[in-house]
């Protein structure tokens, strides 16, 4: 893959950019071969078709959220940097590729069967990842309440993912500070909530 600014990654953040402001639907391969200086068939020198572009753009942003949170879970830490440090990677990810993670989070119907089988494979084992590093931290206060169920896990693996993942929706350093203040705030937000609803016992009525 090609790492410099006018090869294939530059292409593909000039594409997302575009298709997250006009829509996948609403974007031709003439608009994408216009915004990124390029005639059409220099364009299908990088891919075919909209399809495989879209493919790529998922491919690669999944893929390096998966194997950075693999690289963290895999680190001798304390289980609260540990999920400090996941936070911070996803969204330091999320804030360099705004628009990249709107075309990733539009889902895979698009795709054909095999490309939604990979796409989907990698967002497995990116879940995957966060949940083993959320159940770590889960266990680390489990002193103050017991044991964590499958189901609750679950629950909190999915809200943190919920706080991480919207971001692209409304973030502005402009409007809302610096990413490093962002991550402390969800990471603030689910360690103080995790820990109330530890130590007080609290349950929904």
């Amino acid at each position: 893959m090609h790492k410099t600014k006018n090869g294939l990654d530059g292409i593909l953040n000039e594409c997302a950019r575009l298709m997250a402001r006009k829509s996948y639907d609403g974007t031709s391969m003439r608009d994408l071969a216009r915004v990124t200086d390029r005639s059409l068939a220099g364009l299908y020198h990088y891919f075919k078709n909209k399809e495989e572009l879209l493919f790529l753009i998922n491919h690669n942003g999944f893929s390096f959220l998966r194997e950075s949170a693999r690289t963290i879970h895999a680190r001798e830490l304390v289980p609260e940097e540990k999920l400090l440090q996941f936070i911070s990677n996803h969204i330091r990810y999320s804030v360099a590729h705004l628009d990249e993670m709107k075309i990733m989070l539009m889902g895979t119907r698009q795709f054909d069967k095999r490309r939604v089988k990979l796409i989907n494979a990698l967002k497995h084992d990116y879940a995957d990842a966060g949940r083993q590093v959320v159940a770590e931290y889960m266990r680390s206060v489990a002193r103050k309440r017991g044991s964590t169920s499958e189901d609750e896990l679950s629950r909190k693996t999915f809200l943190l993912f919920g706080m991480l993942n919207w971001i692209f929706a409304w973030y502005s350093a402009r409007d809302h500070g610096t990413p490093e203040q962002l991550i402390e705030d969800i990471f603030s937000t689910f360690t103080q909530g995790v820990g109330i609803a530890a130590g007080r016992g609290w349950r929904s009525k």
